[in-house]
């Protein structure tokens, strides 16, 4: 018995899945601030010895001294 297998929606498909894959791979590195482009290994991507790592700036506190009473 033969079996038919209509194989342009198949590849339809398939082509819309890896376009799906490929469009959430470059959406994500854009939204994250990456080169999509650039290889794992790259010099982009890494970070440097000589380059702090990124960290939020400690907030500052900021003491009020009272004014002197002034005397008359």
């Amino acid at each position: 018995m033969l079996i038919l297998v209509p194989w342009k929606p198949v590849v339809i498909l398939f082509g819309f899945l890896a376009a799906l894959v490929l469009f959430s791979y470059f959406g994500t590195a854009l939204i994250q601030g990456k080169n999509p482009f650039a290889p794992y290994g790259d010099v982009a991507n890494r970070v440097t010895f000589g380059q702090p790592a990124a960290h939020p700036a400690p907030g500052h506190k900021h003491t009020h001294k009272p004014n002197p009473a002034k005397s008359d």
